[in-house]
């Protein structure tokens, strides 16, 4: 990977040498004369457009050219001298301007709905004479604009009259606007126009604009345009925010900006945890509003965004939202709201929408690099292409993409959590695993002779032969210190080199190509191909061991208990290696119909398989053998000195064998659907959207065979055979966006009234389901800016049925296989093997929720823009589901007593050991959310020629309540936590101001994380109620670096960023039950302090 300062010397090469490219010289023959009529004979030579503002130019005297010259030379010699210099756009065209710089001068492209250029329309300058007409691209110029801000209007018979407001124009500058797209009349109505930001003075990175989703693709969003004015409060995160953060995967960008989300979850890649399943848990992280994971649906350009599964989970697991390249996204769309009416699925918590950017005709390159500013090196890069090409008279539209990505993590080494925190931590002496063995006396006799210590530890760097003399000094000593793996990371929190998170790479690739063979028909195919490459190192294997008296090993000469740490470094650090392998394909056939009707059918299918290297564990009785023989010496120092080539062979237990992947998941989706829309229904109470269709989909999850073997092959433990299942879903779906009434027949005080209707009728032979779910939501806005709005919303969910269930051999004692697994009794403080069965519960009620919304926005002022808005979201949750597996029922023993059947108690047991675990799901009785949230947004436009933009977003949780069964009283988890519900703080904020102008921006942001109220539980070890408050504070700053160096070029242009989190540096506030042992929450990122550097060029 390039350093960030030698990428950004070689892209700035490139883009000098492609603009070093020019027209092929031409034989100019032109006298002197005025500059007007020079002009208009160097126009008629060089068989280019020319733009220049007659009168001023008639009155100047040019010079004369003659000879083969390239047209840039040839218009230098000929304006030189005369005040006036001319200016070379895209596609060819020149403008001429005062050097004075008195004027600015205004391009931009107007296009049909499907995209081809909108040739021939007149486009006129508001308060001005001025007027161009289209060319055969629909490109349009104005040259010698007055500075300030401009208002254009575009007429053409059969389509919606075009206004594109607040068009800033300075002077000397050019103002090259987003391409526009016209608007069909289908019917004889009152014409108003359809309008648009002009929103040339911002700098920003290419198409950011949602404007530029386009017109409906075969393959694009299925969904209905969306905005952050609906009916249903959708909040919009646009391109221009995502590039601003600087991050290198879409999990990192969400986790910061959906205050609705999680906030004490970290996503999965950079979680702290070592639970193995944390691996392949998606973005578990993106529950929104307190619900579960999978009560939140993540689509990809409306469709739902495939999830990895593996077979160890039973249940179906979140998507993983890094699959998509970040280079490819235009918007996120969040909707805190149960709308399974128009998504689907189970949509409690709410829905996120990631729709990509439309084609592009351009290629574009960018490179990101992240890094701690705390003097260590965890670097985070990523590097993508992309390239659009329209061919065959724009028939054709291709467009590919290449992106890596790789994460290196940082360790405890360098942060020190968990070394601050385990002092805080009282540890049993037969749970002290430490860098070196720790040693006691095995009946309590003095180590050292009469009246010494009973305990000691091995001192460094001793290789266990030293007898009682490499012992000198240590009586009575612990070791402490943590553990150093001999050989990079390690997969222990007990370890200096233990990860915060793990080292990841990932390749993706992406290619599209649409076809129009006949204006009527538009057929497409997506294609992603992603491998994620992930460790956290070696593993760390521990154990408590006896070294008899009578071992030549043992200095002691009695019997010592002996507490080690130890790895197996001859596999190598990267031996725990797990390869996801995600391939989806989405292929689309559109037709275009009379009457802006679309009919269109589309499908995605996607793969994903799960394939692993690794360790299962260590067999602590072969461990404790080779003590026995003296093979393996317990008393040296195990950072330094590996263990003998027996340990490898006989003790450790591989996942499949030695050196092999195995397969953990192979798991296939397959979602067909068909659709009628129309966006331009003329209704008698006006325009309006409609969307009806039907879909289909299937999951599909392989079986798998868990072996556990030693290195010849042997094996370690009966296999454990998980079968797959295969589960189908098909709906009938609708919606409906409409006026309510005429716009003549509203009040002048009343603009309009307008609804959104939707009903989704879903059914599953295999799971037992049938229900049907409606939404509707209502916006009326008024004189003055004001606009109000609410919907109720449903989602209804059946028992999901186990993707897959475990069963091992011997068989029961009807001589017919039984069930078994491994579960932990909380009871017994022990793991061993039991029966597991599920249970069908024929009477178990579907799970309900309603969410109702209510909403007041304002909006007012162009100049000086203000926009504030204020939702409130209400959802009541009953019959809600629990899907118990067997620990989970064992937790809970004490409420269901009847699903844990146990043996009776042995001699000097208080308790007997679980035979029989009944798992399935359960009904809880409740669960309510309420909640409020504010926005404030200004921009003034006028600000010493750029853009002043401050944005403010509070969310306040009201109330949080969770009954878990009938017979049970209601816990208020706001103020009176069980434990049980999500890490909820009640107050949640972002802010940030930024200014702008076409060559350079800065800005800062900020967060605010409330306090949070702790169990009674957690509060004697926290020392505390609630877990601190928190703030974090950015600042970035931008460039377009063409505009900032004084390149001489119009087409391709070079940006850059420079971003530093957490400029503040506070310190993460304290937390001891946190799930990866470092005694604190992290609210941002584990770096700390960290500076990300982007730059991205366009040609």
């Amino acid at each position: 990977m390039l350093r960030p300062a030698a990428l950004l010397r070689r892209l700035a090469l490139g883009t000098a040498l492609l603009t070093a490219l020019t027209a092929a010289p031409v034989d100019f023959q032109l006298p002197a004369q005025s500059a007007a009529d020079a002009l208009l004979a160097f126009s008629q030579q060089a068989r280019v457009e020319v733009l220049f503002p007659a009168d001023e130019l008639g009155a100047a005297q040019a010079n004369a050219v003659q000879g083969n010259l390239e047209p840039d030379d040839a218009l230098a010699r000929l304006l030189a001298g005369t005040g006036f210099a001319a200016h070379r756009f895209s596609g060819g065209k020149y403008v001429v301007r005062s050097t004075a710089q008195t004027s600015g001068s205004i391009t931009g492209r107007l296009l049909y709905p499907d995209g081809k250029p909108a040739a021939g329309i007149v486009i006129a300058l508001a308060g001005t004479r001025l007027s161009a007409t289209t060319d055969a691209g629909g490109r349009f110029s104005f040259a010698a604009v007055p500075p300030g801000k401009r208002q254009l209007f575009a007429n053409a018979a059969g389509w919606h009259p075009l206004r594109i407001d607040n068009v800033e124009v300075e002077a000397g500058r050019i103002s090259k606007l987003d391409d526009q797209r016209l608007q069909p009349v289908r019917e004889l109505e009152q014409l108003e126009p359809y309008v648009v930001q002009g929103r040339s003075a911002r700098l920003r990175p290419i198409d950011d604009s949602a404007a530029l989703l386009g017109p409906r693709r075969a393959t694009g969003n299925l969904d209905l345009p969306r905005g952050a004015d609906d009916a249903l409060p959708f909040t919009i995160y646009t391109r221009e925010q995502i590039t601003r953060s600087g991050v290198v995967a879409l999990n990192e960008f969400l986790q910061r900006a959906i205050l609705e989300g999680d906030a004490s979850a970290r996503p999965p890649e950079q979680s702290g945890s070592f639970d193995s399943k944390q691996a392949f848990a998606g973005s578990s992280n993106l529950k929104l509003r307190g619900y579960e994971e999978n009560e939140t649906v993540i689509l990809i350009n409306g469709r739902r965004l495939p999830e990895v599964q593996i077979s160890s989970n039973q249940q179906p697991q979140p998507a993983d939202v890094n699959f998509i390249p970040l280079s490819l996204i235009q918007q996120v769309e969040v909707l805190p709201a149960s709308a399974s009416a128009i998504y689907s699925g189970n949509p409690v918590g709410g829905v996120i929408n990631i729709v990509l950017r439309p084609d592009v005709t351009a290629t574009e390159v960018n490179a990101t690099y992240t890094n701690a500013t705390g003097g260590y090196d965890a670097p985070q890069t990523s590097f993508s292409f992309q390239h659009g090409q329209s061919l065959l008279d724009q028939r054709l539209r291709i467009r590919l993409s290449a992106v890596r990505t790789d994460v290196e993590p940082p360790t405890e080494t360098e942060l020190g959590f968990r070394r601050r925190h385990a002092a805080f931590v009282p540890l049993a002496d037969d749970a002290l695993f430490r860098a070196t063995p720790n040693i006691r006396s095995h009946d309590g006799t003095p180590l050292f002779g009469a009246g010494s210590a009973t305990f000691t530890s091995v001192a460094p760097g001793a290789d266990g032969n030293g007898g009682l003399a490499a012992f000198n000094g240590r009586a009575g000593v612990r070791q402490l210190d943590f553990y150093d793996s001999p050989a990079g990371l390690s997969a222990s929190p007990i370890t200096l080199d233990s990860p915060y998170g793990r080292r990841q790479r990932r390749d993706a690739y992406f290619g599209s190509v649409t076809y129009d063979p006949w204006p009527w028909i538009q057929i497409g195919l997506d294609v992603i191909h992603s491998r994620t490459v992930m460790n956290r190192g070696l593993d760390v294997l521990t154990g408590n061991f006896t070294l008899a008296a009578a071992s030549p090993l043992n200095p002691f000469h009695q019997d010592v208990d002996i507490t080690l740490v130890d790895t197996a470094p001859l596999v190598g650090e990267n031996y725990n290696e797990a390869h996801i392998d995600f391939s989806s394909a989405v292929g689309g056939l559109l037709l275009r119909l009379p009457r802006a009707w679309r009919l269109s059918s589309d499908f995605l299918a996607s793969r994903s398989v799960v394939k692993y290297r690794g360790l299962f564990g260590a067999d602590t009785t072969r461990w404790q053998s080779l003590i026995d023989q003296g093979v393996y010496n317990p008393l040296r120092d195990t950072q330094h000195y590996g263990p003998p080539t027996a340990f490898y062979d006989s003790v450790l237990i591989y996942r499949g064998g030695r050196g092999r992947f195995v397969t953990l998941g192979d798991y296939r989706t397959l979602d067909v659907a068909a659709r009628v829309t129309n966006q331009e229904l003329n209704l008698p109470t006006g325009r309006s959207s409609l969307v009806a269709g039907a879909d289909y989909r299937r999951l599909q999850l392989r079986d798998y065979a868990e072996e556990f073997l030693y290195a010849d092959g042997s094996r370690a433990a009966d296999p454990m055979l998980r079968r797959g299942r295969q589960l189908e879903r098909y709906s009938f779906f609708s919606e409906l966006q409409t006026p309510l009434a005429p716009r003549r027949w509203l009040p002048q005080w009343i603009r309009k009234i307008d609804g959104d209707f939707a009903v989704r009728y879903v059914a599953s032979d295999q799971a037992n389901e049938v229900n049907t779910v409606p939404t509707v939501g209502l916006r009326a806005a008024f004189a003055g800016g004001v606009t109000l709005r609410g919907s109720v919303t449903s989602s209804k969910r059946f028992p999901a049925p186990f993707l897959s269930r475990s069963v091992a051999l011997p068989g029961g004692p009807d001589g017919g296989a039984a069930n078994q697994d491994i579960i932990t009794d909380p009871r017994r403080g022990e793991s061993y093997v039991a029966q597991v069965d599920d249970n069908v519960n024929f009477f178990l009620a579907p799970e309900d929720a309603v969410t109702q919304t209510a909403g007041l926005l304002f909006e007012h002022g162009e100049e000086h823009h203000f926009r504030a808005t204020l939702d409130f979201v209400d959802t009541r949750k009953t019959n809600e589901m629990l899907s118990l597996d067997a620990n989970g029922t064992l937790a809970l023993e004490a409420l269901v007593p009847e699903r844990v059947i146990r043996a009776a108690p042995g001699p000097g047991e208080t308790v007997g050991r679980v035979t029989r675990v009944i798992v399935g799901n359960i009904n809880a009785s409740s669960r309510r959310s309420q909640s409020w949230t504010l926005g404030v947004d200004y921009a003034w436009t006028g600000l010493l020629g750029g853009t002043l933009e401050t944005h403010a977003r509070v969310l306040y949780y009201q109330r949080y309540e969770r009954q878990l069964l009938a017979t049970q009283p209601t816990v208020d988890e706001l103020n009176h936590p069980d434990g049980t519900g999500s890490g909820l703080l009640r107050y949640r904020a972002d802010f940030g101001a930024g200014w702008s102008n076409r060559t350079y921006g800065f800005g800062f942001e900020g967060q605010y994380f409330h306090s949070r109220l702790l169990p009674d539980y957690e509060r004697i070890a926290q020392g505390d109620k609630q877990i601190r408050p928190y703030w974090q504070f950015d600042a970035y700053a931008q460039a377009d670096l063409v505009r900032l160096l004084g390149w001489k070029t119009k087409r391709y242009g070079l940006r850059g960023q420079l971003r530093v989190n957490n400029l503040s540096g506070f310190d993460y506030p304290k937390y001891y039950y946190d799930g990866a042992a470092s005694g604190v929450q992290p609210y941002g990122d584990w770096r700390g302090r960290t500076y990300s550097l982007s730059v991205t060029a366009t040609f």
